[in-house]
């Protein structure tokens, strides 16, 4: 969902936005989303939300952040 019209939107929503967009395969929020920023701060930020996301899936199953990223890339542990 898009943040009001009058509002600065920052490269982390977009980023937010994008990527959920994206997971429920909704090709439209995820132009909309893309259109709010740079490429460059689109992928600063999706790059961020990958990091986060990785490091609390690793806390939460008491994995390493490069066993987590692996698993869901469906790579062999390395």
């Amino acid at each position: 969902m898009p943040p009001p019209a009058n509002r600065q939107r920052n490269l982390f929503e977009a980023a937010a936005t994008y990527v959920a967009a994206c997971a429920e395969n909704d090709l439209d929020g995820s132009a909309e989303a893309a259109r709010w920023v740079s490429p460059e701060a689109l992928s600063f930020g999706v790059n961020e939300l990958a990091c986060r996301a990785v490091i609390a899936l690793a806390r939460e199953h008491g994995e390493s952040p490069r066993t987590v990223a692996r698993a869901l890339l469906g790579l062999p542990a390395g």
